[in-house]
């Protein structure tokens, strides 16, 4: 009865993974990374499926053992090119990504030297060695190889979402359009299932029979089908990204001097002169009142290109482009939370006529700013003075 309960379960998770796979790869825009995504969750939901056609008839039909056993070796490497497509962009499928499935064909490829192509009594055979540790010394070693080699992948992927964060603080003014938290916990929810994976086959390793390792075997499985259901939904209700990153590759400030600026720097008297027309605009002009500011937009304000005003801000003023404009706004929302003709108001009016665009971004950099929330900060009434913060 349990058995049966959780065959049914994996098999509803991988019904609802291969529509959402359909769903997810008829999608217009973000069309590469969608496609990624839906190979990303075809191949989880096939995964189960083969699972659960293994445990049914597998003593039966020895031919269907084993047949899902390659397809984690792809998990990393879609979810991993699935977030490259998105946030870069692609606009299309690169060639050089084929390097990738190298060692999803290897496994192929050694499977079916030792196992495949086997005749069904002998794939009993090895099925029941396996159970009773005695595989292969090879077998065990790729066992091991695959959590790594996951592993390894959403390590990489958390890495490449984290540069996005600083890269687009670097052109836009707002972020609460381009939520990435939930892809950061995309790789966490894999993560979590690969720890489970990880434990079970450093216990292998041990010496301890898989045989007596079912639990871990069916939270694999019932991990698997929640991130199938994690993975596919609720990539479907998010903003696109594709159109913010195309932007964003205007220019690539950092909060280091790098060798492209090297290449094509302004000299010290241009960036200082260029830094007074900025701060000039933004205080005569009250240019960060415009809540969709973006790079592209004050580099024209200031007759610059966005590379060369990435430079200044970076280089000279040591700010990101996101900090510097909140920090006028911020500082505009201060004098105004200090104002007692400005009592009345709300907080929230105040903030939206100093230029902020959403509640996620006043709450979070109001308070790294001045170590207050706005409300706080209304109640004390300090005295209005800049913050230094970190422009990292």
């Amino acid at each position: 009865m349990h058995d049966d309960l959780l065959n049914t379960i994996i098999l509803l998770g991988a019904v609802q993974g291969g529509v959402l796979a359909a769903v997810l790869a008829a999608r217009k825009n973000d069309r590469v990374a969608n496609r990624l995504l839906a190979a990303l969750v075809g191949a989880l939901s096939l995964m189960l499926l083969f699972g659960v056609l293994e445990r049914r008839w597998g003593q039966s039909n020895p031919h269907l053992l084993g047949l899902g056993s390659p397809l984690p070796f792809l998990f990393g490497p879609f979810l991993y090119l699935y977030i490259v497509a998105l946030t870069r962009p692609a606009a299309r499928f690169e060639p050089r990504w084929l390097v990738h499935g190298l060692p999803f064909a290897a496994y192929v490829l050694y499977m079916s030297q030792l196992f495949y192509l086997k005749g069904g009594a002998e794939k009993l055979a090895l099925v029941q060695a396996y159970l009773a540790s005695q595989a292969p010394p090879s077998l065990q070693l790729v066992e091991l190889l695959q959590p790594i080699q996951a592993m390894s992948y959403l390590l990489v992927s958390w890495l490449a979402l984290r540069r996005y964060s600083r890269k687009i603080e670097g052109y836009f003014s707002d972020l609460a359009r381009i939520d990435l938290r939930w892809l950061m916990a995309m790789v966490v929810a894999h993560a979590a299932v690969w720890s489970i994976v990880t434990v079970n086959a450093a216990l292998r390793a041990a010496g301890i029979a898989p045989a007596s390792l079912q639990g871990f075997s069916h939270a694999i499985q019932v991990g698997s089908v929640l991130v199938v259901f994690l993975t596919g939904y609720v990539s479907l209700w998010q903003p696109a990204l594709f159109e913010k990153a195309q932007a964003a590759r205007a220019a690539e400030p950092a909060p280091r001097p790098l060798p492209k600026y090297q290449r094509n720097r302004l000299d010290d008297e241009e960036a200082k002169e260029l830094a007074r027309k900025l701060t000039a605009r933004m205080n005569d002009g009250k240019l960060y009142r415009d809540s969709g500011l973006t790079l592209q937009a004050l580099a024209d304000e200031v007759g610059a290109t966005p590379h060369m005003l990435s430079q200044v801000l970076n280089l000279h003023l040591r700010k990101s482009f996101f900090v510097f404009v909140n920090s006028y706004r911020a500082e505009a929302l201060m004098a105004a939370l200090a104002d007692p003709a400005q009592r009345q108001r709300g907080v929230l009016e105040l903030a939206l006529e100093a230029g902020f665009n959403s509640k996620s971004t006043l709450n979070s950099f109001f308070k790294r700013y001045t170590g207050l929330t706005p409300s706080e900060f209304r109640q004390r009434r300090p005295p209005a003075k800049t913050v230094q913060i970190s422009a990292s």
